[in-house]
């Protein structure tokens, strides 16, 4: 049983990406945003970006467990939990959420203000404006 944990703990961590780029707009005037505030953004705690435009947030579904566990320490369930009490409440509402990159991609090309997240391998910097790294 042991081995077989061992075994899955490290086909697990073999296929995890090493790096997650927190991407917007090439458009959009930000350089950076510091953790606190990719973290807000994607908690729905803040809705717009420091200097004050509108940030919209998108979820990518194959990366999701781990960008939320890199920049939270929590585990995606906690994540949805977290999702669940929010959107009871009317607070807010999640990140939309995205089926691949190709889609994110596009749709941060056409929305000055979209903030996502790609493997950092996949990143075009002609494309997109890299703010943030997880690491």
């Amino acid at each position: 049983m042991r081995r077989i944990i061992c075994y899955l703990l490290l086909l697990v961590s073999a296929n995890s990406v090493a790096d997650i780029s927190v991407i917007t707009n090439i458009n959009n005037g930000i350089d950076s945003v510091s953790r606190q505030k990719v973290q807000d953004i994607f908690m729905g705690r803040s809705r717009s970006f420091p200097e004050g435009n509108f940030a919209l947030p998108l979820d990518l579904n194959p990366l999701r467990s781990e960008f939320y566990f890199k920049l939270t320490g929590r585990p995606v369930e906690q994540i949805n939990a977290y999702w669940a009490r929010i959107m009871f409440s009317g607070q807010a509402s999640p990140p939309t959420m995205l089926p691949d990159e190709q889609t994110l991609l596009k749709t941060i090309r056409e929305n000055t203000g979209a903030i996502g997240y790609i493997d950092s391998n996949h990143v075009d910097k002609t494309q997109v404006r890299v703010l943030f790294i997880l690491k």
